[in-house]
């Protein structure tokens, strides 16, 4: 009879997991171990679908519950060590350009990688590809940001940035961006530069210049607390009516039905078109084997499993993931109060530049939009001081 040893971590540091692997006993032979960020209500049903591969492949599953950015830590040590407990990994997209030299290509591991390509949702392989259009990374779950807005108060959603504008000037101090200076802040901003035609790689590019123009004359309604906001600062902001609208992502859905406010008092609506038309930028996770992963082979049929149409169709229905596949749609009921927003956006993803100084690049931007948003300055000087320091980060490494 096989034994079978489950081994579920959550919290501490990835570091230190890593580090007293042998903690979790049993027959390493036969096992793997996954680094993936969940939220403590993810936990339990995405250990019960690893489960499931266990039963069917007899190959154990060390599951490590950590935020990103510390599973980047733990990768990045692991390769400057040489050896590593790590099989599979789970990364925001935004982190795939400063660890891809630490990974192995898929292309020759994923048996199911040609199914895959022919059923992946739009884009949605493009940010795993290095620079040969070999598979670094394959994604694992995807999200984008919508339009979260007080449907008491307006009783249709801005469409348009000259909407957005006559809203904002009419209710000063109740437009709501995610400004302060985190990641989350150029997931609100970039969209704008992709609305107008332009390009966070091209700061002085025509369409660039006109949605940080843009954002200038909308800075005056924003609301004062714009700088602190972040995700779910912002979402509280809304539940309490002190501003009329944001951006967010799926994340809300579940949080503001649950307040039974999704449908009635708040809804959802894509984001307002610009120029060029509308734009959201892409989130999620993707999934990828270090060149230091124990057990290569396992770790292969672990991501198979967990990008196949079976899988993705139960984490829709269970977590209300959006699929990667296309197929795995039919699992989401995407007429459902909250959902109709984000599926509007579907066919408007962008991906932030996959260069390695991404890192860098997003630091500068943030500090580009405060500038022009908060401290008065001309997004033509502002662009033109970016020029030469973005030049720079696209010709060296993370």
């Amino acid at each position: 009879m096989l034994f079978v040893f489950r081994c579920l971590v959550v919290g501490g540091s990835v570091l230190g997991i890593v580090a007293g692997f042998g903690s979790c006993s049993g027959d390493r032979s036969q096992s793997v171990t996954l680094a993936v960020s969940l939220l403590p209500s993810e936990q339990e049903p995405y250990r019960k679908l690893l489960d499931q591969f266990t039963d069917s492949t007899g190959i154990r599953v060390t599951l490590i519950a950590q935020q990103y950015q510390q599973i980047r830590n733990a990768l990045e040590a692991e390769a400057i060590a040489g050896r590593g407990a790590l099989d599979v990994v789970e990364l925001d997209v935004q982190l795939l350009g400063a660890v891809r030299d630490h990974m192995q290509r898929l292309d020759t591991l994923l048996e199911a990688l040609p199914d895959l390509q022919a059923d992946a949702s739009a884009g949605a392989l493009a940010p795993g590809l290095d620079a040969r259009g070999g598979h670094l990374f394959v994604p694992h779950r995807l999200n984008w940001q919508a339009m979260v807005y007080d449907a008491v108060e307006l009783s249709s959603p801005p469409r348009t940035w000259d909407d957005l504008l006559k809203v904002a000037r009419s209710r000063p101090g109740t437009i709501g961006l995610k400004a302060a200076r985190y990641e989350g802040m150029v997931c609100d901003l970039f969209p704008f530069l992709w609305q107008a035609g332009g390009d966070p790689l091209r700061p002085s590019a025509p369409g660039t210049l006109i949605a940080l123009r843009f954002l200038k004359q909308l800075a005056p309604s924003l609301n004062p607390a714009a700088p602190s906001f972040r995700e779910n600062s912002i979402l509280q902001a809304q539940e309490r009516r002190e501003i009329l609208l944001h951006f967010n992502w799926p994340f809300v859905v579940p949080l503001l039905r649950e307040k039974q406010l999704l449908g009635g008092k708040i809804r959802i609506a894509p984001l307002p078109a610009g120029p060029a038309g509308r734009a959201t930028v892409l989130g999620g996770g993707y999934l990828g084997i270090p060149h230091t992963a124990p057990h290569p082979e396992h770790a292969a049929r672990l991501v198979e499993f967990l990008v196949s149409n079976d899988v993705q169709q139960e984490l829709a229905r269970e977590l209300g993931w959006f699929p990667i596949r296309e197929s795995a749609w039919s699992a989401l009921d995407e007429q459902e109060a909250g959902l109709e927003g984000f599926v509007e956006m579907r066919d408007e993803i962008r991906t932030r530049p996959p260069i390695p100084a991404y890192d860098q690049l997003s630091a500068l931007w943030q500090d580009a939009f405060s500038r022009i948003l908060f401290e008065g300055e001309n997004p033509d000087d502002v662009a033109a001081s970016l020029v030469p320091q973005i030049k720079q980060l696209e010709h060296r490494g993370p």
